[in-house]
């Protein structure tokens, strides 16, 4: 540490999660004594893109949005979910003692609310200060220089600017921060085209009936094309008042417009979809949460693990797809669509993603439509305001087809085409000493391997700065900034800093170029980055849980400044951790929730009724049926279905009639259990349980996951037992069983469900 170093100011600009770690690290960590910490924030309240309560409008993403990525990784080291209390009026999933695995947005917004009471003083805060300008000054010869900020206070007159002087300056203000597009729209505004970040429902963004273009591929556009065809299978299949009427866009179809292929991952993913022992699937994979299933070290063998980014190598790419299409159990061209599907020689370049429970059977069962090639123009049609046209191109080498092709009948457009930083407040010289290139919305500046610094100005930091921002980051790049800034002296040499990352300027051109081995994230090996961050600041990893290098990495896991403060806390992180990868490959936790999301969609049914009274003959039934998916009727469950049947019987007396039947399937994550429900006169509202599942393991690697119910449905006895085979993540055929007994029924029904 520099001799007689003084203690310094520190601006950070924004308070979501990026800015409050950057501050509770500068304020609690081994430096604390070294800074004297001021966040200004625009917004009213902490928490960025999260901050926004159930029931409001959010800023980039529905406050009722889950995460992709489990509470291990969307947390702080320091504060396990269990020690913030979850409340909302609206909600009663969030008054559950254990926090969801996959919490929603409002919730992330508390966590970071209690993260700032707890951690950060109180007047450290300035809410509604927005930042308009940042200038640096000499401070002498030789010396480093200072911040001059200007800010206004967004509760007063605007034009009243406030002036303040700082040491230092860390941008936390959002990678993320405004939305860009990349398609000719001048003739079309909104409601009838909303950026996916302020997607919220399909009611606010339809005028007519009609159908949906969703603009651009990845994990933003899987999601929202998702999202709002759950919210049309919910208006044609939930229950509604009387006298109500379902709204005219319950039948519309959704245009799904992407550049590239990309697998589309369900939150649970399987820890050993393949089975060595016998050169094919397990038909029983264990389950877990599909962050802490990629970012295992496991997979990353012995040694020291060092962050592997850049453009990607063949070799490497055709790793990822293979290792992809194992979790999922193919390359997707069983959903009858091969948009969604890489042809082999273009397994060569890197795999995409998209996250989502109920794309890829939204695909299969036809609501959703892939269409390969960029949106070029939007155009309102000649015929009528309420109607848009939207022109595609394909584009050499992903494209199926040399036709352009015309979507009509779009009354509604979701642009999920990424977004751009937000830089304005750093004056002209300051970005051009960054390297700021304003055409360049992915990779704006550049920055130190790591990105967090510049050798031009050693007064700036930036944290959350990158694609990807996991939170584990976030924390590990604080920690680099109080490390290096406490030991920075006041006439710190510029060659003393590390300098301007090579991969970067790689990537830019190459995106400039459009070269197709640019990867979907340009920061993306999580697990490489930990790693080396760790080993820069001393960091030990915990193996000792888990047995050495082995196991999911999450932030609590690196325990830093807080091994001694919040020991007990980090301690119960990782047991938790632990005892829940010890469940899923033991007890089959995980598997209730994996095996609901894969029921989803259409099925072929066959089934036999065995009887054993004269007085109801059995025989044969073939038919279809559909989970349909819809907001759950009663607030407890995670999860619900609508399960509707139909097709034809043919009893053993040879009589054939049709037939059908409906019943309501939900999800309780707290109980981990799935249950089936009969249905009232109406068709669609739940009246009385029917039977409830207990999952057990398998005894031989013949037979998937099996699982059992009982049910007494006065005076017979319902005991029922089921058998639900897996290929990686996708549920390839299941089959249910019931034996009835009792004095009005006697028979064995025997179902098999397989995909059409």
């Amino acid at each position: 540490m520099a001799q007689g170093l003084s203690m310094r100011s520190v601006l950070i600009v924004g308070a979501g999660p990026a800015g409050l770690v950057a501050a509770k690290t500068l304020l609690r960590g081994p430096s604390k004594q070294r800074f004297k910490v001021t966040v200004f924030e625009s917004a009213d309240k902490v928490g960025g893109m999260w901050r926004a309560k159930l029931g409001e409008e959010g800023d980039k993403c529905s406050p009722d949005m889950r995460t992709n990525l489990s509470r291990f990784t969307v947390a702080f080291s320091d504060l396990p979910w269990q020690h913030v209390h979850l409340r909302s009026d609206q909600d009663t999933q969030s008054d559950n003692e254990t926090p969801p695995m996959f919490p929603k947005a409002y919730q992330v917004g508390q966590y970071l609310e209690s993260y700032a009471k707890r951690f950060i003083p109180e007047d450290a805060i300035v809410l509604n200060r927005a930042v308009t300008k940042t200038e640096l000054v000499d401070s002498g010869p030789g010396r480093l220089r200072k911040w001059r900020v200007t800010s206004v206070d967004k509760t007063k007159n605007l034009l009243e600017e406030q002036h303040d002087t700082f040491d230092l300056l860390i941008v936390a203000s959002g990678f993320f921060a405004q939305p860009y597009s990349q398609y000719d729209n001048e003739s079309v505004s909104s409601p009838q085209l909303q950026h996916s970040s302020k997607f919220c429902n399909v009611d606010s963004l339809m005028r007519t009936s009609g159908n949906i273009a969703v603009i651009g591929g990845g994990i933003s556009g899987s999601e929202a094309a998702a999202t709002a065809a759950a919210q049309i299978y919910n208006a044609r299949y939930s229950p509604i008042a009387i006298g109500q009427e379902r709204p005219q866009w319950k039948d519309s179809t959704i245009y799904h417009v992407f550049n590239r292929p990309f697998y589309c991952l369900p939150r649970y993913l399987p820890q050993n979809p393949y089975d060595p022992s016998i050169q094919d699937f397990n038909l029983a994979p264990n389950f877990f949460p599909l962050d802490l299933v990629l970012y295992n070290l496991s997979r990353r063998g012995q040694g020291s693990i060092s962050a592997a980014n850049g453009l990607v190598p063949p070799d490497k790419a055709k790793k990822s797809h293979e290792f992809l299409r194992l979790e999922l159990g193919g390359d997707q061209r069983d959903l009858c669509q091969f948009q969604l599907a890489y042809k082999p020689d273009q397994t060569i370049w890197p795999s995409f993603t998209g996250i989502s429970d109920t794309y890829s059977e939204f695909v299969r069962e036809g609501i959703i439509k892939p269409v390969r090639g960029r949106a070029k123009r939007i155009n309102r049609s000649g015929s009528s305001e309420d109607y848009l046209e939207v022109y595609v191109e394909a584009e050499d080498p992903w494209k199926l087809s040399d036709e352009p092709m015309k979507m009509d009948n779009v009354t509604a457009i979701i642009g999920a085409t990424g977004y751009k930083t937000n830089l304005d407040y750093l004056s002209k010289n300051v970005l051009e000493q960054l390297d700021y290139d304003s055409e360049s919305f992915r990779i704006p500046i550049l920055l130190s391997h790591g990105s967090v610094f510049h050798p031009n100005v050693p007064e700036i930091a930036f944290v959350g700065f990158y694609e990807g921002p996991y939170w584990g980051a976030m924390e590990m790049q604080a920690n680099l900034v109080g490390y290096t800034w406490s030991r920075m002296s006041e006439e710190e040499p510029a060659a003393r800093w590390p300098p301007v990352e090579e991969i970067q300027k790689d990537l830019r051109l190459a995106m400039k170029n459009h070269e197709n081995n640019v990867p979907q994230f340009w920061m993306g090996d999580y697990v490489g980055f930990m790693e080396e961050w760790a080993r820069q600041l001393g960091i030990p990893r915990n193996d000792e849980t888990f047995g050495g290098q082995t196991g999911p990495i999450f932030s609590a896991r690196y325990m830093g400044s807080a091994a001694d403060a919040e020991n007990d806390m980090l301690q119960e992180t990782l047991q938790e951790v632990y005892n829940l990868l010890s469940d899923s490959e033991k007890k089959g936790r995980f598997v209730p929730a994996a095996t609901f999301s894969a029921m989803q969609g259409v099925w072929n049914v066959l089934r036999k009724i065995d009887s054993r009274n004269a007085a109801a003959p059995g025989g044969r039934f073939k038919g279809k049926a559909h989970f349909y998916p819809r907001t759950p009727t009663e607030p407890s469950f995670s999860a619900e279905y609508l399960y509707i049947e139909e097709g034809t019987f043919i009893m053993d007396n040879g009589l054939s009639i049709p037939a059908a039947r409906r019943y309501v399937y939900r999800y309780d994550e707290v109980r981990d259990r799935i249950s089936a429900w009969f249905v009232k006169d109406d068709q669609v509202t739940v009246e009385r349980i029917f039977n409830e599942l207990e999952f057990e393991k398998p005894e031989n690697k013949s037979q998937g996951w099996l699982a059992k119910g009982n049910h007494w449905c006065d005076p017979d006895t319902y005991r029922s037992s089921c058998e639900f085979r897996f290929r990686g993540a996708s549920l390839k055929t299941f089959g249910i069983t019931y034996e009835v007994i009792g004095p009005n029924k006697d028979y064995t029904m025997e179902s098999w469900y397989t995909r059409p």
